[in-house]
């Protein structure tokens, strides 16, 4: 193009393209809006456009971008699912179930549209239809983490723990709207209660370690509190969120017990998992590491979601649900004694809530 020659709309999709790639969401976005305001027949500026505003927060303009990219193209496979995603972040979920069904006929291979409509079938208690949804991603892309796991709960089969490419998918995928979507429309409030349960105790500088720290809520709950905080976690896009904060001396991506070993014994004051549990059930090696971990009258304070008998079991959700007599037991295994165990609301649910436990163990003297 000649200096000064006015730009067209591939120069500036061009751009916007390469805004979008390294995620410069607000140049992006400038630049997708005048390559369209010239040419707006263009199906694919329209879904990057969606995007875009999907990680702003801006679900009800995403929607319309998507609108606009499948009314152009009904064949965009990636279009259809993410309109059914901004639908069903607005609560239109009969019209998410239309869209992820069209994005799975467009192509029945696109992962996202399997997981999104089996699990939206499974929120509805056609656990039957999800399962299909799961099967059918699982014929497309075998050994997938996400499909075996989703495809258990699904079908009511035992696991010990999801697979952790299951876990660092989700939260990579949902990082950027992670925080506004549960604090703000599900109502969760476990950081704010565990760190209110550890508080009293804590002195300035005492090591406290924070498993699944995601965006760092447990973080901000304890802001001001003067601890050496750590947090763990799988997802490294949830880790980048949370060294914004500020929050945090250290954070360290892994699996929380490979990461606890590496911690030396009897330095932390407190341990604590904020909605971390629903994906492991068999939390042996985890009360055996933060056991090894904690010094002496110190902390672990934790959410579960509650399970009435037996020990742990994977729930059609996906999550892991946990005993009160489980703990227990694991508690004693491990030399802890318990402080307090409490019934509470985890998150919203449906037209309810989920229903755990917020626990508090410790160290003896």
């Amino acid at each position: 193009m000649e200096y000064g020659a006015a730009r067209n709309a591939t120069d500036w999709l061009a751009e916007g393209n390469a805004h979008y790639d390294r995620q410069a969401w607000n140049e992006a976005g400038v630049a997708l809006e005048k390559s369209l305001a010239l040419d707006p027949r263009q199906a694919n500026a329209w879904f990057r456009l969606g995007n875009v505003r999907e990680e702003q927060g801006r679900d009800e303009t995403a929607a319309a971008c998507f609108e606009n990219a499948v009314a152009l193209d009904p064949s965009h496979a990636g279009a259809w699912n993410n309109l059914g995603s901004a639908q069903q972040r607005l609560g239109q979920l009969d019209q998410a179930f239309v869209s992820y069904s069209k994005a799975m006929r467009a192509d029945p291979g696109l992962a996202q549209a399997c997981v999104n409509l089996g699990r939206l079938a499974g929120t509805r208690g056609d656990q039957a239809f999800a399962a299909a949804c799961f099967r059918a991603g699982l014929d497309h892309h075998p050994g997938d983490p996400t499909f075996e796991h989703l495809y258990a709960a699904a079908t009511g089969a035992s696991t010990m723990r999801a697979p952790e490419g299951y876990v660092t998918n989700l939260f990579d995928e949902v990082a950027p709207q992670f925080e506004h979507h549960l604090v703000n429309e599900l109502e969760y409030q476990v950081p704010e209660a565990l760190a209110n349960l550890v508080r009293p105790v804590l002195e300035a500088d005492a090591c406290v370690i924070d498993l699944g720290c995601g965006t760092g809520l447990v973080g901000k709950a304890l802001s001001g509190s003067g601890v050496k905080l750590t947090g763990i976690d799988l997802s490294a896009r949830m880790l980048r969120i949370a060294a914004q904060r500020g929050a945090y001396a250290k954070l360290e991506q892994g699996e929380l017990v490979d990461v606890l070993a590496r911690v030396p014994a009897g330095s932390a004051r407190a341990v604590l998992a904020a909605d971390v549990f629903i994906y492991i059930g068999d939390l042996t090696a985890v009360f055996a590491a933060v056991a090894r971990v904690l010094a002496r009258q110190s902390l672990f304070a934790f959410s579960v979601e509650g399970l009435e008998s037996g020990s742990y079991q994977l729930q059609p959700t996906g999550r892991y649900a946990q005993s009160p007599a489980y703990l227990r037991a694991l508690a004693a295994q491990f030399g802890l004694m318990e402080r307090s165990m409490a019934s509470t609301r985890i998150r919203r649910e449906g037209h309810g809530h989920a229903e755990g436990w917020l626990v508090l163990f410790s160290t003896g003297a």
